[in-house]
């Protein structure tokens, strides 16, 4: 064929087309002005994991990692918490990422995905605060061929959630999220685990999808989990691993009418156009209240005691909650003292604070006013406060779907039931109980127990038991007897061999039964993920050492001062880093730094917990808890007293976290302290507490779940014994002393009734 001159012009310019379409197809990011931001924040995280750089650096080395393997890469290394730069290595990480891409090149629905949309939520591996498995990998072809000739993303987003009701269904459990393998695994989860799980699922197939949730609803108290899907430009909602006929329909679009926040946190960078509530280095979160239910906005402005505005000021938009005033959000004012968040119509209590002074006020959205709160020392106000916290009302139920659909998807559903129950039928529990305890000594009830609780994860909790010397059986079952149900559901047989050899030896043959097995043998400190940890940190130091440290328990403080850098803001998603990691890394949270100096002293003999109820450090020595404060920690005065509760009357037996928490007073906030949901006042004891400011919270929730809430502040001072009077409300009150404007009074002049002490 002959080329005609006049065409060349023409050609040329199409191949110069073609040519930089290649170059930008060659590159995952093609803002330039976003990748130069993600690579300076990588350099960041470079410098801050440099103890673990060959681990996760290395992959970059590979000659064969094209551009977008290594661009995907930058951006979670980038964003991920320090978690996950703590315990995960870089294989692990271009392996995952490599699925993602794959997804995105195997799917018609992916071609036309926005980088940046692909970015946020289809490439992270971590959905919250989960710890991370290879789930992508391990089930992306059983989910293709599962969308094998379906060319529709909605209806493929539908499909993967009736492939995840196969899978999981819903139970309760601790706040612990497993990971989506574990979930399968034991074939149940709650919701916040049933949504990661089916977010993990849809980004597998290369569908944008996110994990949102109210954290508490105003109505009960509960919250819910539940997942969104991007359609063509658009967010829908789906019930995770609870499939509907049709997207945006679930059991909650009702009470999700009626929330004061549905939220999300985007990984990464993010600069889309939805109502942001906080941006940090490594994620927003996103206010989704406004796709739910009708939404008000709160004006808000901080003053000082002079009058002037407080700019950064520390603003909590508080929901009562489970017997206490819980944040939806945080915000800051911004230059002129102001801040803003939208949120439903029902009551908040708003809590501003700088530094130690604080002010606060009711705010039912209703109103429209620039809300005002002035900041001071309210040292003088021992007072208590009564509020009627209304919830948003409940609305007409919305148009339902027609009666063919909801019978079509009955009979899917039921179907999926019993796929599932096929599969928890073949868990061999039972066989599995008769071959363990008639081959040995072990006490068939007590196996009987454990195993069943392990649900799917029976194999590993049989070999454990197996592989256990005869004399250790008897302290073999004793470890698994003190962990969570959950942990049943998803340790391995030789993480459980390592604490359980490794417990015994340096341990006191006189530390008392009780003491030894919660505080020595357990291996579950918090609500981390159990990992090996007693073998690696015993590796690392000599006898002599280790004996030093068990002489004095604090030796060890002075090492975590002086060598673990604290990286706070870094580890974004809380999810605990590893002892092991932390030891690698060199650098922790606050948290991490706790579990990683208790799990130090547990691996020498020494018992040790983080004391209930304010979850402060401690080592047992000498018949006592000792705490334990790190560099940066506020250390309060020597001085304690008792706080003794007790029944003012009624037939309920209030119980903790249902009808009354307590609060200690820190940096211009009280921070609820952690004791244990639903124990009863019966069970308490005399609570032996630091000098200081105090608050009690009790409510009682009505039919219309409007709250009685009663607010008291108290002062427990040395050597004092305060016994404090638990009594719920019965009566809402009047029209005027409801008004938020009371609330605003009672803050300023501090004229309401003092506080019920009987000092013993």
């Amino acid at each position: 064929m002959v080329l005609k001159k006049e065409l060349l012009p023409a050609l040329l310019s199409s191949l110069l087309v073609l040519l930089i379409t290649a170059c930008q197809e060659s590159h995952l990011i093609r803002d330039r002005e976003y990748l130069n931001e993600v690579e300076k924040r990588f350099l960041e995280r470079a410098e801050l994991t440099i103890n673990r750089s060959d681990a996760l650096f290395t992959v970059f080395e590979d000659i064969d990692l094209l551009t977008p393997e290594k661009e995907a890469l930058k951006f979670l290394y980038s964003y991920m918490p320090l978690s996950d730069l703590a315990d995960y290595d870089g294989e692990f990480y271009l392996a995952n990422t490599r699925m993602a891409l794959k997804a995105r090149n195997d799917y018609r629905w992916s071609k036309g995905i926005p980088e940046k949309i692909f970015l946020h939520f289809v490439l992270p591996p971590r959905v919250n605060n989960e710890n991370l498995d290879s789930f992508r990998i391990a089930y992306y072809d059983e989910i293709h061929d599962r969308l094998e000739g379906i060319s529709d993303i909605e209806y493929a987003a539908l499909e993967i959630n009736h492939w995840c009701h196969e899978k999981v269904t819903y139970l309760p459990a601790d706040i612990r999220t497993s990971a989506p393998l574990s979930t399968i695994l034991s074939a149940r989860g709650r919701c916040g685990e049933e949504s990661t799980f089916t977010v993990a699922a849809l980004r597998t197939a290369g569908i944008p999808s996110r994990q949102v949730y109210t954290p508490r609803w105003a109505h009960s108290d509960d919250n819910h989990a539940w997942v969104e899907v991007w359609i063509d430009g658009e967010w829908k909602y789906m019930g995770a691993c609870e499939p509907e006929p049709i997207l945006d329909r679930g059991w909650f679009t009702e009470p999700a009418r009626r929330a004061m926040l549905v939220h999300t946190k985007v990984f990464g960078l993010y600069k889309g156009d939805e109502e942001v509530i906080k941006v940090t280095k490594n994620y927003a979160e996103i206010n989704n209240l406004r796709k739910y239910a009708a939404a008000r906005e709160i004006r808000l402005k901080v003053v000082g005691a002079d009058g002037k505005t407080v700019p950064e000021a520390i603003v909590e938009f508080q929901l009562y909650n489970y017997a206490e005033f819980y944040p939806l959000a945080t915000v800051e004012t911004d230059s002129s003292g102001e801040c803003r968040f939208s949120t439903g119509e029902g009551d908040l209590l708003v809590w501003a604070r700088k530094n130690n002074l604080y002010g606060f006020r009711k705010v039912s959205t209703g109103n429209d006013d620039v809300f005002k709160i002035t900041l001071g020392d309210h040292n003088d106000h021992e007072s208590s406060l009564q509020l009627d916290m209304y919830a948003p009302q409940k609305l007409s139920p919305l148009p339902g779907i027609t009666e063919e659909l909801i019978k079509e998807n009955s009979e899917r559903l039921n179907l999926e039931n019993s796929i599932r129950e096929a599969y928890i039928d073949s868990w061999e529990t039972e066989q599995s109980i008769i071959n363990l305890c008639s081959d040995s000594d072990y006490d068939e009830g007590s196996v009987r127990t454990l195993v069943e609780k392990s649900m799917g994860n029976y194999k590993e909790i049989t070999s454990f038991l197996t592989s256990v010397p005869v004399e250790k059986r008897k302290e073999a079952l004793k470890l698994l007897q003190v962990i969570n149900e959950k942990d049943l559901r998803d340790t391995r047989s030789e993480i459980m061999l390592d604490h359980l050899l490794n417990s015994d030896i340096f341990a006191d043959d006189d530390v008392a039964e009780e003491i030894y097995r919660k505080y020595i043998l357990n291996p579950r400190i918090d609500n981390e993920i159990i990992k090996p940890w007693r073998s690696y940190i015993q590796g690392l130091q000599n006898r002599e050492t280790i004996l030093a440290f068990r002489q004095d328990p604090t030796i060890l403080v002075k090492w975590i001062n002086e060598n673990l850098k604290l990286v706070e803001e870094e580890n974004c998603y809380q999810v605990p880093v590893t002892p092991v990691g932390v030891l690698e890394l060199g650098a922790t949270d606050k948290l991490s730094r706790k579990i990683f100096y208790i799990a130090c002293c547990r691996s020498c003999g020494i018992p040790s917990r983080l004391e209930p109820g304010t979850a402060i450090p401690q080592y047992y020595k000498n018949g006592q808890w000792n705490n334990v404060y790190f560099r940066d920690d506020p250390v309060p005065p020597d001085e304690t007293g008792i706080i003794r509760l007790r029944n003012a009357g009624g037939t309920t037996v209030p119980e903790y976290f249902t009808h009354f928490t307590l609060a200690k007073f820190d940096n211009g906030r009280y921070s609820t302290l952690q004791y244990d949901y639903n124990m009863r006042l019966t069970d308490f004891p005399d609570l032996s507490m630091p000098a200081g400011e105090y608050m009690l919270v009790t409510g009682n929730r009505i039919d219309d779940g409007r709250v009685l809430a009663n607010v008291s502040f108290f002062t427990l001072k040395a050597d004092e014994e305060l016994t404090l009077d638990i009594s719920l409300r019965n009566e809402p009150l009047k029209k005027q002393e409801s008004d938020p404007a009371f609330v605003e009074k009672f803050v300023e002049k501090k004229s309401l009734e003092r506080i019920v002490l009987i000092n013993k």
